[in-house]
């Protein structure tokens, strides 16, 4: 793993510094497993294949204990007393990283779930709303773009990666809006064959939820908190 520069300065090295590189890839091989439980979730949804959305419990099981173990890493250098301000702030970016990933993993594994209970195939209901399938492929992958994006920050420390997340944040959103208002206008018009829309538009509010954690802790990882004089 490659420090930032924003470590420089700050009393970097020593057994912390490895402890932190352990607590750095701990949190990203929980975003690779994230990350996986979402590409195989999606895959289900969009009609290229159910086996890795069939694993999705079990992958979100594991990933749930990753998470703990990191967590509690955390923790410990924090409570430890050792480290600097700068890396104080790592260590809870990092934490907050790992609960962001948590949340991804819940979400995804929901999608997952719902995918392969689909009561007809998305891009047939998506036809019904009059949206193509390729809004829904868009929405998918913006999503996993800020996913990736999220990941590729807590190995780089670097904020440009963040503020991608919240700048293309506004293109996932769009999506998922054009998305839901066709949804809503159809569902109002065909309430008794309303279920199969309901489903895709749970799970594009699921998507669109897997957006909003990304921009939070894009947010958080971002503030300055105001200099003391």
């Amino acid at each position: 793993m490659v420090l930032s520069s924003r470590g420089a300065g700050f009393g970097w090295g020593g057994a912390l510094d490895d402890e932190i590189h352990k607590l750095v890839e701990m949190v990203t091989e929980l975003g690779i497993e994230v990350e996986d439980i979402l590409f195989n979730a999606v895959s289900a949804l969009l009609g290229e294949g159910v086996h890795g959305a069939q694993q999705a419990p079990k992958a979100a099981a594991e990933c749930e204990a990753r998470y703990q173990q990191a967590h509690q890493l955390g923790m410990d250098l924090l409570m430890g007393g050792r480290a600097s301000v700068d890396q104080a702030r790592w260590i809870m970016e990092l934490q907050e990283l790992g609960r962001a990933f948590r949340r991804i993993a819940q979400e995804s594994t929901r999608i997952a779930t719902q995918s392969l209970v689909l009561q007809l195939p998305a891009e047939d209901v998506l036809i019904q709303v009059g949206a193509s399938i390729n809004l829904l492929e868009y929405l998918v992958e913006q999503t996993r773009m800020q996913v990736r994006n999220a990941i590729i920050y807590t190995t780089s420390r670097d904020r440009e990666n963040a503020r991608s997340i919240l700048n293309e944040s506004t293109d996932l959103q769009l999506a998922y809006n054009v998305l839901n208002d066709r949804m809503q206008v159809a569902i109002g018009e065909h309430p008794h064959a309303s279920f199969p829309m309901q489903q895709v538009l749970s799970i594009a509010t699921r998507l669109e939820n897997i957006g909003v954690v990304c921009s939070g802790v894009s947010n958080a990882v971002l503030f300055d908190p105001p200099s003391q004089h």
